[in-house]
């Protein structure tokens, strides 16, 4: 089954049940993790360090972290949507840390305010959300 056709699935999926598993959302993330990678031509070193909060100022990490975001449609023509955001958090996310991470997205909501360019927004969007609460933060 094609990336494509997998997501679509469990898109589908997520209308019909509640919020995943952290068992569920690392196999998801994986997906997502197998279609922005070779999109975006960067090396698991550079992406695996961003859960324990090193985020590397490069280009390719910035647009990775923008393809993720997109994925999760957290990303509408163009912007990051906080609304939209807050709403997958909501579907997604596992109870245990849906609202500490809801908390630490609004926290976060106007950082993508100082930057133009997609990929720097997402990157500073998803390093803030970090640093608000480390303790709840997932990225693929």
């Amino acid at each position: 089954m094609s990336v494509l056709a997998a997501l679509a699935k469990f898109l589908v999926v997520l209308t019909v049940c509640e919020a995943m598993t952290m068992k569920q959302l690392n196999s998801t993330g994986k997906m997502m993790r197998k279609s922005c990678q070779p999109k975006n031509n960067v090396e698991d070193a550079k992406i695996d360090p961003i859960n324990d909060g090193v985020f590397i100022e490069e280009k390719e990490v910035m647009c990775y972290i923008a393809c993720i975001m997109k994925m999760a449609n957290a990303i509408k023509n163009g912007k990051i949507n906080y609304e939209a955001a807050i709403k997958q958090a909501d579907l997604l996310l596992p109870d245990e840390i849906k609202e500490p991470a809801k908390a630490a997205i609004t926290a976060c909501r106007k950082v993508s305010d100082s930057y133009s360019n997609i990929c720097e927004a997402s990157f500073y969007v998803t390093k803030c959300i970090h640093r608000e609460n480390p303790s709840v933060f997932f990225f693929p």
